[in-house]
């Protein structure tokens, strides 16, 4: 079976990030957030006599910030989230998507028919199993994103930010100069700055933030600005209007959000027939 239904019936096995990167529960905080940071990963895997036991990911690290400044000698078993998701390597998309949305999850560690870790199933490997079909009842970008974005200005103090995205729980902040956006502050560069032992009391945001920014227009098919995010390696862009101006943010999870809330008949769309391999009813979101 080929085009959309043929692509969906793969399981999360033949779909997931084979490269999964782990730490031993014993080691520091330290060492793990400069793990992330060297390979560029939103995610680590804390294991205790080969197991693995939980997960320390970057918006763990966004809302104990605070706590882990000064602290080099902390633990990841005293921070990591767990026990940490495993599922099977012959999961369907269907129920992969259903435990992200049930638990608030963005990482599944992927076990194989000997219940050892084969692999790790994200937020973004579902972003990317996407076919245009599924979003075929979206006109543009405008019902997917976000039209509230979280602000600061660039001399506002790094700490007030994080507070702003723990508090929300967003993965960034939009940095906005004279109205302009002029960089984004990102779960990722909150790592960065803990794991260097950055005083973020004492910078301003525009010192630590990413000045790479990635923007849509409004008017955007929805899949074509998913193959940006998909292209560009990146998990968030801003949306703008007819005339620059930012108008909301695009994230995965928005994408993943709004598939909760639509119908069966574009569930159906998006995952083919496995959803009806996995024996859950039409709806089930």
């Amino acid at each position: 079976m080929g085009g959309l239904s043929g692509k969906m019936n793969e399981t999360i096995g033949q779909l997931a990030t084979r490269s999964v990167v782990a730490i031993e529960s014993e080691a520091t905080v330290q060492e793990a957030l400069q793990i992330m940071c060297d390979r560029c990963i939103s995610c680590i895997i804390v294991l205790s006599h080969n197991e693995p036991i939980g997960i320390l990911t970057e918006r763990d690290i966004v809302f104990a910030a605070n706590w882990l400044l000064g602290q080099p000698d902390l633990l990841v078993k005293e921070v990591m989230n767990k026990p940490v998701m495993t599922v099977s390597e012959d999961m369907s998309v269907v129920q992969a998507h259903q435990l992200f949305c049930q638990h608030g999850i963005r990482h599944l560690v992927v076990l194989d028919s000997r219940l050892e870790m084969f692999g790790i199933f994200t937020q973004t490997d579902m972003v990317r199993s996407l076919k245009e079909k599924a979003f075929s009842g979206v006109q543009d970008v405008s019902q997917l994103m976000t039209d509230q974005v979280l602000h600061v200005a660039p001399d506002v103090p790094a700490r007030y930010a994080l507070s702003l995205m723990a508090r929300r729980s967003v993965s960034c902040i939009v940095v906005v100069e004279n109205g302009q956006p002029v960089g984004m502050f990102t779960e990722r560069d909150v790592v960065r700055c803990v794991a260097e032992g950055v005083d973020l009391s004492g910078v301003p945001v525009s010192e630590v933030m990413s000045y790479s920014i990635v923007s849509t227009p409004l008017t955007s098919a929805p899949y074509e600005t998913i193959g940006l995010m998909l292209k560009k390696s990146i998990r968030r862009l801003l949306v703008t209007d007819e005339r620059g101006g930012m108008t909301g943010i695009l994230t995965q999870t928005d994408i993943g959000r709004v598939l909760e809330q639509q119908e069966s008949g574009l569930v159906s769309a998006l995952l083919g027939d496995s959803g009806k391999a996995a024996g859950l009813e039409p709806g089930f979101v």
